[in-house]
């Protein structure tokens, strides 16, 4: 309630259906021991009150003081429904998380007009600009037209970005230190003066760079084996049609958790490379070319994949030590 006593309108009715809720839950406490109770099967109350509109466009009530005159008379009638009728006559919670209009850039007065239209974030512009057409919502609301186009564009859903989800790394186990003992030194002969012999430089081994095929999907990603779930990035991913649809070698992905910014995708029990394709809320779809990488350590030009390799390096005329 403000300063001069004024409430608005839908405070005063979730105050009253909050308290309304609280009974119900108590009458199934209630049933526990008594299978015959009463409820509340109508309610109606008589307000005298003041009604006001703030700056800002919001009915407000004001109970009438002792002796005031002037007041008007509203009745408000409770009656019961049931969740078929709610689900049936209210936003559906997929709708409801898209972002706000001021989110997509549109200011007070521009909201105002389309909350008279029923709109009240970007999933349902979308869905009254593809019921009309983006110029029967700027005529009917006085919204530019140019404005309209650039706040849909900030509302779409898209992908940005695709990793897979790590597990948790594990500290490494606690190794008892051994202590260290010191070798015995055995008496070594005088060295033996060869003959110096003229000294090559080695040569570098040359690395032929790998030939890559170009894929024909623009999306490329690569995961390491085992991989089990994929997170997938992006903005506005949960929209009014609820979470886009993932598939791998057109076998359809369950996902795990979504949310405006991030979906989380289980992979297979045994994946294997392929097109990666999401389909997002409004109908675009996304392509990616899902391969995973080598389990082996890949070595640098100075570096051998194994020991063998460094001893036949090593062994060669074309090197001796100095």
């Amino acid at each position: 309630m403000s300063s001069e006593g004024s409430f608005l309108v839908e405070d005063f009715i979730n105050a009253i259906t909050t308290q309304l809720d609280r009974v119900q839950d108590a009458l199934r406490l209630k049933a526990v021991n008594r299978p015959l109770t009463y409820a509340l099967k109508d309610i109606s109350l008589d307000l005298h009150v003041f009604v006001e509109v703030d700056v800002q466009g919001n009915v407000r009530f004001r109970s009438s003081g002792p002796n005031e005159v002037g007041a008007s008379t509203i009745n408000l009638g409770f009656t019961t429904i049931t969740r078929p009728m709610i689900e049936e006559n209210t936003v559906s919670l997929a709708m409801s998380r898209s972002p706000n209009l001021d989110e997509i850039g549109l200011g007070d007065d521009e909201r105002k007009r389309l909350e008279q239209l029923g709109v009240r974030n970007a999933a349902q512009l979308q869905k009254l600009g593809q019921s009309t057409s983006t110029t029967s919502v700027a005529r009917l609301t006085g919204i530019p037209v140019d404005r309209l186009k650039n706040a849909l564009s900030l509302g779409k859903p898209s992908v940005t970005q695709v990793s897979p989800v790590h597990p948790p790394v594990k500290p490494p186990p606690i190794k008892t230190p051994v202590p260290f003992v010191p070798p015995k030194v055995q008496p070594q002969p005088p060295p033996v003066v060869q003959p110096r012999t003229p000294v090559l430089q080695p040569q570098t081994p040359v690395m032929q760079p790998v030939q890559r095929t170009k894929s024909e999907i623009s999306h490329p990603i690569k995961i390491a084996p085992g991989t089990k779930k994929l997170n997938l990035f992006g903005n506005n991913l949960v929209g009014g049609d609820g979470v886009p649809q993932v598939k791998l070698n057109n076998q359809t992905l369950n996902i795990s958790d979504a949310d405006e910014d991030v979906l989380v995708v289980e992979m297979p029990d045994a994946p294997e490379s392929g097109a990666l394709e999401v389909t997002l809320t409004d109908g675009q779809t996304v392509l990616y070319q899902l391969s995973f990488e080598d389990e082996e350590v890949q070595f640098e030009s100075e570096n051998f994949s194994d020991s063998e390799n460094r001893e036949d390096f090593f062994s060669r005329d074309l090197w001796q030590p100095e």
